[in-house]
């Protein structure tokens, strides 16, 4: 189903639909003259309402602190629908620098709002800005409980502890939150709230460092499995809690995995070691994957005590849906008892699973079998060589410089860019010609998802090559992608007599989607079709991620995800997949731009993943918790609205069998 603002656009039966793609284009084109985003500006004071939010949030998603005083006049006297778009676009545009211009528009802005909506999200705008010094932040905590003393709308209340909570997680390790704002989290992470403002206060209160056991323990009762999941992350989490084993022991009994796996976090952290290792032990019988592997993982730190167990896990079956157990004990088990370890190393060195074999390079890292790492660098699957080379370099440094050096001429950047960092300031004379062959094909691909190799090689360079390289280096001044053509700038200035200015060249756009486009997908769902036969249903959001929407059904179409693997499973955080290298450097071609807005990171919402502003691939991940911490940074596309069982129950590696977009008839 398309969101309220989906809905809401739908309506324009007679909006000037080419107007809204003119907005589209001038908000992806992310300008750096400010003369460009005109058709916003405009259109961002327009009478029609619509019109004026889909502008706004363009301006915001530019992330430039000299459009905040363009979106500050706009505020004033703003139409009430408008007033959350412009309060967070303000935010967006204070997400690098600003911050202080930011905070002052709000703190005069928030005492004369009685909208609650514009209340709420100017509340957790102000509680996300960066803060230089308590003074700061002991005025905007303030504000949040002032505003919220007496909100009796629950909007207002559930924004205001979803600013504080991003507020603690900044500062709470160093400014501890007023005693008034945890009595206030208290009081409204109790059973007498709402549910949705129980979540995000005890969210706030964990985050705040405060919350004490007999609050987590009520929380342990509530019927919402992210109020006890959370519940039991402070008790992981929290560095003082009288009363800790008791929580622990209501989440390790809780019916939820993912409730028990952070029990079993917290066990091994807070317990002494012999009641901490006894405890793990028992974990191993848990019928969740994920919680037994969390186990095996930790009993990596229990020594001789665990290797008997270890041991058995390890001598199981390695299949390549079933070799995730034996895989994760291998490698504990090379920290709890080496002599037993190397005795089982060589069955997953030559392992026909290279999930397996990448494991065993982690093992043979830990045991120094360097030879079984040389055996491992030179393995056909890219991923088991990175892991291998990254040991190596760990291990010997630059006595496996031959191999980083072959490993130059792969075609997995993940891979490159291990042994391009592996070479720096490497002795051998062969290492700066080979590294900047390498920069030279990877620019010849014009692939904007290259930058990450290409830096790390540049990042090499620097440190051992010379001003032989000028020249090129000038040249790459004007390179496609900004971030290299600035570095490349840099250095060509470092080594030449003059001063050398970036002045890149950007690859063309794709053509941003129509009106009818974004109407139709929103009609739309796809399904998800793992080789298990588990199918996870999502509904589409490209009314709210327009471009990324288009590259995603763009990317269903080309039949881009069939046979592709979930290749990132961080249990209690997300599963992420959909590249064809099976690693996060290995995606579709070009980047796709933020598309940030109001839309929380609630569990069962689907995002871009990304390594820096505006770099999306096209790789999703699936929030399996309510991850606030995500909000405002990364670009949701869709939600689950069925399959979510498969998705906490996926193995890393699982495989996806296909993706087809039908009709939503929801």
């Amino acid at each position: 189903m398309p969101t309220l603002w989906g809905l809401a656009l739908l309506t324009l039966v007679n909006q000037d639909t080419a107007r809204i793609r003119v907005l589209l284009d001038a908000e992806d084109g992310r300008p750096r003259d400010i003369a460009a985003l005109t058709p916003l500006i405009e259109a961002a004071g327009s009478a029609d309402t619509l019109l004026s939010r889909w502008a706004v949030r363009g301006l915001g998603r530019q992330q430039r602190p000299d459009l905040i005083p363009v979106l500050a006049r706009l505020l004033l006297g703003a139409r009430l629908q408008l007033i959350p778009e412009l309060v967070n676009a303000i935010g967006q545009s204070a997400v690098r620098e600003g911050a202080p211009d930011a905070r002052r528009v709000l703190e005069q802005y928030i005492p004369t709002q009685q909208f609650p909506d514009g209340i709420g999200a100017s509340l957790e705008v102000l509680g996300r800005l960066p803060f230089t010094g308590r003074e700061e932040r002991d005025r905007a905590e303030a504000l949040i409980l002032r505003a919220s003393a007496s909100a009796t709308h629950p909007m207002i209340a559930s924004y205001a502890t979803l600013g504080l909570a991003a507020m603690y997680r900044r500062t709470a390790a160093t400014l501890p939150p007023s005693s008034e704002a945890v009595d206030r989290l208290t009081q409204w992470s109790s059973n007498r709230q709402p549910e949705t403002i129980r979540n995000t206060a005890l969210a706030a209160l964990v985050a705040s460092g405060k919350a004490s056991s007999e609050v987590l323990l009520n929380a342990m009762g509530d019927g919402n499995r992210e109020i006890r999941r959370t519940a039991a992350l402070a008790a992981f989490a929290q560095r003082e809690l009288p009363g800790r084993e008791r929580v622990i022991d209501a989440a390790w009994a809780d019916p939820e995995p993912a409730v028990r796996y952070e029990a079993v976090r917290a066990s091994a952290r807070h317990s002494g070691p012999k009641e901490g290792c006894e405890r793990t032990l028992t974990a191993l019988n848990d019928k969740d994957l994920h919680v037994k592997i969390l186990a095996l993982d930790l009993l990596a730190a229990c020594g001789n005590a665990a290797a008997p167990r270890l041991v058995a896990f390890a001598r199981g079956r390695i299949s390549p849906d079933g070799w995730h157990v034996p895989a994760h004990a291998m490698v504990s088990l090379a920290r709890a008892d080496s002599g037993a370890a190397l005795t089982l190393l060589p069955r997953f060195v030559s392992s026909g699973v290279w999930w397996a074999r990448m494991y065993a390079a982690r093992a043979a890292e830990t045991l120094g079998e360097v030879s079984e790492l040389k055996r491992l660098a030179r393995d056909r699957e890219p991923n088991v060589r990175e892991a291998a080379l990254a040991g190596l370099h760990r291990r010997v440094g630059h006595a496996a410089d031959s191999l980083y050096l072959s490993a130059l001429d792969a075609g997995d950047y993940q891979l490159i860019q291990t042994a391009a960092t592996a070479l720096d300031s490497s002795p051998d004379p062969r290492a700066v010609p080979a590294m900047w062959k390498t920069f030279t094909r990877l620019t010849s691909d014009k692939r904007e998802t290259s930058r990450d190799p290409r830096m790390a090689i540049l990042a090499s360079i620097e440190h051992i090559g010379s001003q032989s390289l000028a020249t090129e280096l000038r040249e790459t001044a004007s390179d496609f992608d900004s971030t290299v053509a600035t570095t490349a700038a840099r250095l060509a200035s470092k080594w030449s007599a003059i001063n050398v200015t970036a002045t890149p060249n950007p690859l063309p756009r794709a053509p941003v989607p129509s009106w009818s486009d974004l109407d139709r997908w929103s009609r739309m769902r796809a399904e998800i079709t793992m080789r298990n036969g588990g199918v996870i249903r999502m509904t589409l959001r490209p009314f709210d991620a327009p471009t990324n929407v288009a590259r995603f059904v763009s990317m269903v179409n080309r039949g881009w995800f069939d046979g592709l693997t979930w290749h990132r499973v961080v249990p209690n955080f997300v599963v992420q997949g959909g590249s064809p290298g099976a690693n996060e450097f290995m995606g579709d071609g070009p980047f796709t731009r933020d598309e940030l807005g109001l839309e929380h990171h609630v569990r069962g919402t689907v995002g871009i993943s990304t390594r820096g502003r505006d770099t999306g691939d096209g790789q999703l991940f699936f929030n399996l918790i309510d991850n606030w911490r995500l909000d405002h940074d990364y670009t949701i596309i869709g939600e689950v609205v069925s399959g979510m069982d498969v998705v906490d129950t996926m193995p890393e590696g699982a495989t996806i069998q296909r993706v087809i977009l039908v009709p939503d008839k929801s």
